[in-house]
């Protein structure tokens, strides 16, 4: 969208766009936000008073409904962060929702990261406006670039975008843990490094606490946070719709029971049970979930009648319907459990769940049972009976903790749960205001226990700049960065199953990357490492191919076969579950390697070189227009730059011979200046192994004195060259001793090659002593140093993001080839 164009007024007011995206008034607060002068750094409000309602549309409103100024300072895409995936989708179905009765789903794309997204297109597109919606494991990786569930020559593109020209929100911080700090760091970094646009951070929570943010790098800023929330006059109007939620009522009390006896519990909490109304049960951990819900099982099954059946014997109740809900199910039985989940607030029903009901689900039971957790988890939970006050009278009971047995408190710390307990044994009502007074007479001292936050670990600049660089470590090791995303005992793995003959998954070739709805998460924990180091296979980067799970890294993605087992529709993820797992299919293409080039494979059609580079100038140049005036002239010259140059390596020996070696071209090219760049079937293996077509065109470039910033580019626009060259395990050497790296061979010869719009890049002889650390023999900088100075100059998010619009527009280009020839 060009910005410099007054946008089509199709609403006189936020208040009018708000009603036709939602078909409800917004409450002042959410209208407040909208046309503020500024945008804020934190948002408080209740649990249910709309505030994804408030953020999404007054973003929405800034970014293309206020005045220029307003809209010009409003970064093109919304990052909406959650601490858990059962929230994405139900965020998402919002989102979609509001934007297809504003009749913006066109114009403006709703994208959820969360792995598996192998039609996801989102990164190909950096010039339009998007919502992308995923967990905090998702996004803070990807903006780390290390990307979780991610191919690592794809970790670089979304590492640009989501770093520039991004509104970052982080919805309900009390639940992130050690992400929380990451995302001050990050927004710290952003600033220091340096961003292309504007890319602000707004933390949002119903129990929200500046001092949370005081991470090494952010502390400065903490202090001027502008803090934004519900206005006075909303907390004591009480005759709006907000405040029937905020003054509904929720009685509390202590139940009877622990949830280590679930036989006791389940009684009790089936004897409080009220039919038709919905019954919910929040418990800290999957096993006392699954425990409680066998437990529920038993005690409300029907017990059949001895003796004669009489008139006078009243009918059985019938038993109330029962669901068990956790975070460890593939999307179409999570999805399927949440439909039912809405479906039993209307019908009634008992749900046993953990945390993943916490926050974001929208729903309203009569009755709450929850386990003893830390503060804010409680506010959270709480904010799940009678949400919407259409309970003259709600029932909420907290179910005690044995925190002195060695691990009852977990996943909490005792201390925490010390402090909540404290809190509640005082307590004897819990709705929005009643909360919200008690919490106002509160001494500090205790309102700082019941709100602790000291992460564990806190990601420096060092490691970010490390970061950068996605070169495979020869050994298989990487930089760790499961400790900045979660605490220690939540990290999780997804795994998917598949069915195959013979005794590996790679014959007769190798198995597909999984799709989306084969993904389940899986917890990291002692039991389950061993499980997956036993039957688990991983993709080898470097080898191409799947090979067995050794060491299991956090956010990674492991194949199982399905006769393993670990897995049911009903309880999900269990390892103790023998039976044989149902595959959901597999329709993609086999995870991309270091050797692969899916983009100049397989594209249907044989093009030239000369032919695909002209699409992407063209792209190129849609791309860095439709963006205004976010790069300078100089950028922009040397995008178009890099984009002309980017396929000049294709003309190697190396790539033509693998691209015609299996199959002959349509039609003859037209001369001897020019040279196949894409073909219509797989290309033979590279007589060179790991070669890479664009490190031949960066050191062509190099040795013919391109600028460094085009010759980069062209070097990264893959993911898999970038700050350094180095030759790989099972190269074929040079002769003669001489340099080698990526299957380029030193005093090799590239030809002439037409490269469209009137270019013709000249023969040239490959050197590779910019592979050498310090200067060459004759005074010039090595790769590595230019590199480095290419970091000092833009920063590593502004010099990713240039990266970023490089492959776009590659890819796209690809992605519609047509053989036309110039």
């Amino acid at each position: 969208m060009n910005l410099s164009k007054e946008p089509v007024m199709l609403f006189a007011c936020f208040d009018e766009m708000f009603q036709g995206a939602t078909g409800c008034r917004p409450y002042p607060y959410q209208s407040h936000l909208a046309q503020r002068a500024s945008w804020p750094d934190l948002l408080e409000a209740p649990t249910g008073a709309g505030k994804t309602e408030a953020i999404v549309l007054a973003w929405l409103w800034r970014r293309r409904f206020a005045e220029s100024q307003t809209r010009q300072q409003t970064p093109r895409r919304l990052v909406y962060c959650l601490p858990m995936r059962v929230l994405v989708e139900q965020t998402e179905a919002r989102v979609r929702r509001w934007m297809d009765n504003l009749k913006l789903a066109e114009e403006i794309g709703v994208h959820v990261l969360m792995g598996g997204e192998t039609d996801n297109d989102w990164d190909l597109y950096p010039e339009r406006e998007a919502v992308l919606i995923g967990t905090q494991d998702m996004l803070l990786s990807r903006a780390l670039n290390r990307g979780y569930a991610l191919g690592r020559a794809h970790w670089p593109l979304p590492y640009g975008l989501l770093n520039n020209d991004c509104l970052w929100v982080f919805d309900e911080v009390q639940l992130m843990g050690s992400g929380l700090a990451t995302s001050a760091q990050l927004a710290a970094f952003r600033e220091k490094f340096g961003v292309w646009g504007q890319s602000p951070t707004l933390w949002v929570s119903a129990t929200l606490r500046p001092e949370w943010l005081a991470t090494v790098d952010f502390r400065p800023k903490v202090a001027s946070l502008d803090l934004h929330g519900l206005m006075h006059d909303e907390w004591q109007d009480a005759t709006s719709d907000l405040a029937r939620r905020l003054n509904a009522c929720k009685a509390l009390s202590k139940a009877r029971n622990m949830a280590d006896d679930p036989k006791k519990l389940a009684e009790e909490i089936h004897s409080a049970h009220q039919n038709g109304q919905l019954t919910l049960v929040v418990v800290n951990t999957v096993k006392k979930a699954a425990a409680l819900y066998e437990a529920l099982r038993a005690a409300t099954r029907p017990t059949p009648r001895k003796g004669k059946k009489t008139a006078e014997q009243p009918p059985s109740e019938p038993a109330p319907d029962l669901l068990l809900l956790h975070s460890r199910f593939r999307p179409p039985e999570r999805k399927a459990k949440l439909q039912q989940l809405l479906e039993m607030e209307k019908s009634g029903g008992i749900v046993i769940a953990t945390q993943v009901v916490e926050a974001g689900v929208d729903i309203s039971a009569r009755t709450l049972f929850t386990e003893l957790s830390p503060w804010a988890s409680f506010v959270q939970r709480v904010g799940r009976c009678n949400r919407k006050g259409e309970f003259e009278q709600a029932e909420v009971f907290w179910v005690d903790v044995d925190t002195g047995k060695k691990g009852g408190a977990a996943p909490y710390t005792p201390e925490e749960l010390e402090a909540a307990r404290k809190e509640l044994k005082a307590l004897s009502e819990v709705g929005p205001r009643a909360l919200h007074d008690y919490l106002a007479e509160l001494p500090e001292k205790r309102l700082t226990a019941l709100y602790p936050y000291a992460a564990e670990h806190v990601i420096r600049r060092r490691t970010v700049e490390e970061l950068f660089d996605t070169t495979p470590d020869l050994t298989g090791a990487d930089i760790d960065i499961s400790l900045y995303i979660r605490e220690n005992d939540e990290h999780d793995v997804q795994v998917f199953w598949r069915d195959w003959e013979g005794d590996t998954p790679n014959r007769p070739e190798p198995q597909p990357e999984p799709g989306r709805d084969e993904l389940c998460p899986t917890p990291l924990n002692k039991e389950t490492r061993d499980w997956l180091s036993k039957n688990g296979w991983r993709w080898d980067f470097l080898e191409d191919r799947w090979t067995r799970a050794e060491r299991i890294t956090p956010g990674q993605i492991y194949l199982l076969h399905a006769s393993v087992g670990g897995y049911s529709a009903e309880k999900g993820f269990d390892i103790s579950l023998a039976a044989p797992v149902t595959p959901l299919g597999s329709v993609g293409q086999k995870p991309e390697g270091n050797e692969s080039d899916p983009w100049s494979t397989e594209r249907k059609i044989w093009q030239t070189i000369a032919a695909h580079t002209n699409q992407v100038v063209e792209e190129m140049d849609a791309i860095v227009q439709a963006l205004g005036n976010l790069l300078t002239a100089e950028e922009m010259r040397q995008l178009r730059h890099a984009a002309r140059w980017h396929d000049w390596g294709k003309a190697y020996y190396v790539f033509q011979n693998a691209l015609t070696a299996t199959a002959q071209p349509d039609f003859d090219l037209p001369d001897a200046l020019h040279c196949w760049g894409k073909s219509a079937r797989r290309s033979a293996p590279y007589e060179h192994p790991h070669f890479r077509h664009e490190l031949a065109s960066a050191l062509a470039m190099l040795a013919q004195g391109h600028p460094d910033l085009a010759w980069y580019l062209v070097a990264a626009h893959h993911g898999k060259v970038r700050v350094s060259i180095r030759s790989l395990p099972g190269e074929k050497p040079a002769p003669d001793g001489k340099r080698f790296a990526r299957g380029v061979w030193e005093g090799d010869r590239m030809p002439p090659v037409k490269l469209g719009g009137g270019v013709t890049a000249p023969e040239v002889t490959f050197s590779l002593a910019p592979m050498e650390l310090g200067l060459s023999e004759d005074g010039r900088p090595s790769w590595a140093e230019r590199v480095l100075q290419l970091l000092e100059n833009y920063g590593p998010f502004r010099l990713a993001y240039l990266e970023a619009l490089l492959c776009a527009a590659d890819r796209r280009a690809s992605a519609k080839a047509h053989p036309e020839v110039s």
